[in-house]
């Protein structure tokens, strides 16, 4: 049964709505957001009243599995010690994550641990908890490091290591707050403010990306983890209002040129898909979200920017029973993509819930229950995406995850093509169903970057769980992107060819690709008015292609010639 055009209009709109303005203000506004006070917390994922709903989620049996999983990352099992085995002290000597990476979950600690503990003081009120996030600090202000030795609040390898390490701890200091005494506080406040572990490793020059720019994937963890900071102790006794005033200010700029300069109105990275996972999910994201609830300033809407960088991992995958297969892996770090039980490819459910909207959110949820993740992630005890080891994904999943209202098909939401403009990326996708779908993607434009991605001439052709290559695109697409509402788009390439997809289904086949005009490959060609095409049906028997004087006729489709593009016409 063909879509309603009510149904595809309705997409449509979705699309606009996801592709925004590019003259509104941005940051924008939250409507009906009452300002932090000073000494308020926690602040930063959420605020005291949502603690209601969040002490009634705990009694669910979703809640209690996340929080069972939540005390097994803290000391891999109750919950209610630190873990047995103590992580080293002192830089490493030389970068890699060291020996206790793969320990068992809750053996040793991480950055995330005091926010861990606090998390569980602000849903119990148990003072075991507060004092236990308040060892797990002082542990870290000693210089014990993170399972991985490159991240430590103390001498971290590097300005990329020291921002999520200090965002992360500053998570725990806005969870623990209320449960320490104002000593402690106060302390734990003053060493955030005056965090300076080294070269480039001050809150300071973390907050402006001083070391390296934003096409590399170190700037946006240094630059999220010091928005974190910031937000975290902004008012407290303790620091100086005016210095965390004006580096807010640093931050909030930072925070633009990271999803302007290093990444595009399309989520795509600079340098590629692993290095661009580093780049947006360690901390950045999760650092948009506290901009929004504790500083009021949304810088998700109105610009697709976060959104894209959310949301591509779910549109350019194809996945079957909790597995996640995308391909092709540009640029560096291929690894890390969809690496749920990492730092790097972690979460990507849980904090793409944290700056979506609630239909967004709804379509994540149901991309999670209908690839099977959610069966994979009961039967490995690690619920609701919380796969790896640290506690603060488990953290986001449970505050941020699409509780409050069914899922929806990713159909319903999101568009079937999408493209970012500044690295000239360009994807579609027919449906999210099965095995069967089809995701055509293409980079026409080098990005810029330590670990660049390179430009590509023909497309990628991802379904059946692999990727294939087709067609020659030369000198990139020089119409504007207008893709048809489910995804039908027509481009011209640099050369005077023109590539259509088309999804509408008229030729009869669920995806047909043709390429006219010079690039178009010989074999398999049928010529009409002195113009050659190719076709290409990725999925299922190739239709029957008849040439007529009025075009080629493809089942229900017609396929012409306007003397500078293809033309579709049923």
């Amino acid at each position: 049964m063909k879509p309603s055009l009510l149904f595809l209009g309705a997409i449509w709109l979705s699309h606009v709505m996801l592709c925004g303005g590019a003259d509104a203000t941005w940051p924008a506004p939250v409507p009906g957001h009452v300002p932090v006070q000073p000494g308020e917390h926690p602040r930063l994922l959420f605020r005291r009243g949502d603690l209601p709903a969040l002490r009634q989620r705990m009694k669910t049996p979703e809640g209690q599995a996340l929080l069972k999983r939540l005390c097994q990352q803290l000391n891999g099992g109750d919950g209610r010690s630190l873990p047995s085995q103590s992580t080293a002290k002192g830089r490493p000597a030389a970068d890699g994550a060291g020996p206790l990476e793969k320990a068992p979950v809750g053996s040793v600690m991480t950055m995330s641990h005091v926010a861990g503990y606090g998390f569980l003081y602000q849903l119990t009120q148990d003072p075991l908890y507060a004092r236990l996030a308040r060892e797990a600090m002082e542990r870290a202000l000693e210089g014990y490091r993170d399972r991985d030795q490159r991240y430590s609040f103390r001498q971290p390898f590097g300005a990329l290591r020291a921002g999520p390490s200090l965002g992360w701890y500053a998570l725990g200091y806005d969870l623990a707050y209320d449960g320490w005494d104002p000593e402690f506080r106060q302390k734990v406040a003053r060493e955030i403010e005056q965090y300076n572990e080294g070269e480039w490793c001050s809150l300071a020059e973390l907050a402006a990306g001083r070391r390296h720019h934003p096409g590399s994937n170190h700037w946006g963890m240094q630059v999220g983890g010091a928005a974190l900071a910031l937000l975290a102790i902004m008012g407290d006794d303790g620091v100086n209002a005016d210095r965390i005033r004006d580096l807010l200010k640093t931050s909030e700029r930072s925070m633009i040129r990271c999803m302007t300069e290093g990444f595009g109105d399309g989520g795509f990275f600079a340098e590629g898909d692993g290095t661009g996972s580093m780049a947006s999910h360690i901390v950045f994201l999760p650092a948009l979200q506290a901009w929004r609830v504790a500083a009021g300033k949304d810088f998700v809407r109105p610009r697709p920017n976060a959104q894209w960088m959310a949301l591509r991992w779910f549109f350019l995958a194809q996945a079957h029973a909790g597995e996640a297969i995308f391909l092709p892996r540009r640029g560096g770090y291929p690894h890390n993509v969809w690496a749920r039980d990492t730092l790097s490819g972690g979460g990507y459910f849980g904090i793409a819930m944290g700056i979506l909207d609630d239909d967004q959110r709804a379509a994540v949820a149901w991309y999670y229950d209908h690839f099977g993740f959610r069966a994979a992630d009961e039967r490995a005890g690690t619920p609701f995406d919380s796969v790896s080891p640290y506690p603060h994904h488990t953290i986001l999943s449970f505050v941020n995850w699409c509780w409050d209202r069914p899922a929806r098909p990713m159909d319903e939401v999101l568009p079937h093509a999408f493209h970012d403009s500044k690295w000239k990326f360009y994807a579609w996708r027919n449906r999210w169903q099965d095995e069967n779908d089809v995701i055509i993607s293409i980079l026409t434009h080098t990005a810029k970057g330590f670990m660049k991605a390179s430009a590509e001439t023909t497309l990628s052709i991802l379904t059946q769980k692999r990727s294939t290559t087709w067609g020659t695109i030369q000198g990139g697409f020089v119409d504007q992107f207008q893709p048809r509402p489910d995804g039908t788009t027509i481009l011209k390439t640099g050369n005077g060819s023109c590539l259509a997809v088309d999804f509408s289904r008229a030729s009869g086949a669920d995806v047909m690709l043709v390429l006219a005009g010079p690039s178009a490959p010989p074999k398999n060609s049928y010529e009409l008015h002195g113009v050659r095409f190719s076709f290409h049906f990725p999925v299922g028997p190739a239709p029957s292609i008849q040439v007529q004087a009025d075009g080629l006729h493809v089942g229900q489709q017609l396929v012409g010639w306007d003397g500078e593009r293809i033309t579709l016409a049923r």
